[in-house]
């Protein structure tokens, strides 16, 4: 029988699903999970043989020697693509290679478990992939030609919504409808499907989608609870003036650490904001995150207390990179930070309706997928907005891989 693969590329995480012997499996793309982070490290003294995933973050975070990016998917279709970073001097890459290395990574991964060639895979696609839908410089033209390099003969896409509708589709009653919400790392999806009285497939009534996620999320809260040890919002001494907050926007952004920030056009720029800081002394944290190159472990604890605040409703963070050693955080200041981005992504997902024609009290069923819709906050708020469905979140991680190999089996076998 050929082999066939479900390919759910994340900007977190990245899962890969097959049909073997029988069974719907999810790959153990590392040594204790199923899932591989969407992160990468190029040691210095080895830029030819990154790690990848788990064992990448932590070799970077235990003071290793080299360059590490994470995220790396939310560079598709922007102008960063076409430019490529540093990994030293001397030592640049495009992120058209460091994306099809990755997903290199997982198909091997994926071909020694199943020990045949991939005949075919469906890969998730955001419903928006990028603000610039068409040409060759869309994301999703980058991304055909990323899983061309990497070697997948054939493939096709399918809007990540779309997938986890698949996967649930079994528990929808006749003639209902339901509204799908893929929240992930770096976009959230939505899809409106309307089952018939057969039960036997569904109809895609709207789908949207906005470029706002988990990662936005870490950022605003960030900014808002966290930087102003560093010096954001901080005036200058002489003029009363807030100094630049281009810097701290850069290092609470996954991607713009590795574009923008560690550069010598911000390096420049905060030793400027040092000597005119009221309070130099926090900006002269900031200037120590750029010089060390930490800003993604100081963003990876961030990250960590936002996923801690869904279980308590305060936390002490104690960080290495911040100097204030008493800094208390509670749920309701990450709930105040991110209010406005999660409001832009419910507002999406209503949007949705409208252009299905339905309003929320018409929904039977919420589904909700992704990371972020394991944040209570989040979570509560599309309880309220869909009060009358059915909730449904069962393998939320998992199911828009297990619905792209649906659709892969479907196609192919």
């Amino acid at each position: 029988m050929d082999s066939v693969c479900g390919l759910d590329f994340g900007t977190s995480n990245t899962i890969s699903t097959i049909f073997y012997e029988g069974e719907n499996i999810m790959v153990p793309l590392e040594e204790h999970s199923k899932s591989l982070p969407s992160s990468v490290f190029f040691p210095f003294d080895s830029l030819h043989t990154p790690l990848y995933g788990s064992i990448a973050t932590s070799t970077y975070t235990n003071n290793g020697y080299g360059r590490y990016m994470k995220s790396f998917k939310r560079i598709l279709g922007t102008p960063f693509f076409e430019l490529g970073t540093s990994l030293r001097p001397g030592a640049n890459i495009l992120f058209h290679d460091i994306i099809v290395n990755y997903l290199k990574f997982v198909k091997n991964k994926t071909e020694e478990f199943t020990q045949k060639e991939t005949d075919y895979v469906v890969v998730g696609k955001p419903v928006r992939l990028s603000e610039n839908e068409k040409g060759g410089a869309s994301g999703i033209s980058q991304l055909e030609s990323i899983l061309k390099h990497v070697g997948y003969k054939n493939y096709s896409f399918l809007e990540e919504p779309i997938a986890a509708a698949y996967y649930h589709q079994n528990k929808l009653a006749k003639n209902s409808l339901a509204i799908v919400a893929d929240l992930g790392g770096g976009t959230c999806d939505f899809t409106i499907v309307g089952v018939d009285d057969t039960k036997k497939d569904f109809k895609i009534l709207a789908t949207s989608g906005i470029s706002l996620g988990g990662t936005d999320i870490d950022s605003q809260f960030a900014l808002n609870v966290f930087f102003s040890e560093l010096g954001y919002k901080t005036v200058d001494k002489l003029k009363g003036l807030t100094l630049s907050d281009t810097p701290y926007r850069y290092a609470a952004d996954w991607n713009k650490i590795t574009t923008s920030l560690y550069t010598f056009k911000t390096e420049m720029l905060v030793k400027k904001m040092v000597g005119k800081a009221k309070f130099k002394e926090k900006v002269e944290q900031l200037q120590s995150l750029i010089q060390n190159k930490d800003a993604h472990g100081l963003l990876g604890e961030i990250e960590n207390s936002k996923i801690a605040l869904s279980g308590t409703d305060s936390l002490a963070f104690n960080s290495k990179y911040i100097a204030n050693k008493d800094l208390l955080v509670s749920k309701n200041e990450l709930e105040e930070a991110i209010e406005s981005t999660v409001s832009k992504i419910l507002n999406n997902a209503l949007e949705c309706c409208q252009l299905a024609n339905v309003n929320s009290e018409d929904i039977n069923y919420l589904i909700l997928t992704g990371g972020t819709s394991k944040m209570p906050m989040i979570k509560q708020l599309f309880k309220e907005t869909f009060h009358k469905a059915s909730f449904i979140e069962k393998n939320s991680m998992n199911s828009v891989a297990l619905g792209l190999l649906h659709k892969a089996k479907k196609d192919w076998l």
